[in-house]
C-alpha cells in the first residue's frame, strides 16, 4: 500500500514501474488502474485486466469494458487502440514495431499503429502484427498470426490469419 500511496505521488511514472507494480500487487482493479494511468495509458471506464500485464511504453487506448486476460504484452511504440466490449485471451501479443527487410537498416525500428475495434474477441495466444486494424464484432481464432485488415464481422484465423466466414449479428 505505502507503494501505491508513493507512485500516486508522481505526476507520470516510467512504464516499467507501472508495470512492476502492476504485476506484483494485490491492490484492486481501480487502484491498478490508477497507475497505469500514470505510465500514460488512456482508459476509459474500467478495463479488467489480468496480471501479468506488459507494455512498453504507455501508448494504449482503452475503451469501456474492455477484458484483457493474463500474460499479454503490448509492443506499444505506435499507439494501440482497443474498442469498447473486446476481449483478448491469454498470452496474445499485440506488436506496432517493425524493422526493415535490409539487412544493414535493421539496427532501426519504426512503428505502426494498431486498432481493434469494439466488441472483438481475440482468441488465445494470437499475435497482431504492426499496421493491422480490426473491424467491429470480428473474431480472431487462437494462435493466429494477424498480418493484414481484418473487416468488421469476420472470423479470421490461422498462421498467417486468412477468412473463415462472415458473422451476422442477431
Amino acid at each position: 500500500m505505502l507503494r501505491y500511496l508513493i507512485l500516486c505521488l508522481y505526476r507520470k511514472i516510467p512504464a516499467s514501474k507501472a508495470v512492476a507494480f502492476f504485476n506484483n500487487s494485490n491492490l484492486s482493479r481501480n487502484k491498478k488502474n490508477r497507475i497505469l494511468k500514470k505510465a500514460g495509458l488512456n482508459i476509459t471506464g474500467r478495463p479488467n485486466i489480468k496480471a501479468p500485464f506488459y507494455f512498453e511504453t504507455g501508448n494504449i487506448i482503452l475503451a469501456e469494458r474492455v477484458f484483457i486476460n493474463i500474460n499479454c504484452f503490448f509492443m506499444d511504440n505506435a499507439p494501440i487502440a482497443i474498442g469498447q466490449k473486446t476481449m483478448i485471451g491469454p498470452n496474445v501479443t499485440i506488436s506496432t514495431a517493425d524493422h526493415p527487410i535490409i539487412a544493414d537498416d535493421r539496427t532501426s525500428v519504426s512503428a505502426k499503429s494498431v486498432t481493434i475495434g469494439s466488441n472483438v474477441w481475440i482468441g488465445a495466444g494470437a499475435v497482431i502484427l504492426p499496421g493491422v486494424t480490426i473491424g467491429d464484432n470480428s473474431i480472431i481464432g487462437a494462435n493466429s498470426v494477424v498480418n493484414c485488415d481484418v473487416p468488421a464481422n469476420c472470423l479470421y484465423a490461422g498462421t498467417p490469419a486468412k477468412f473463415k466466414k462472415s458473422l451476422w449479428l442477431q
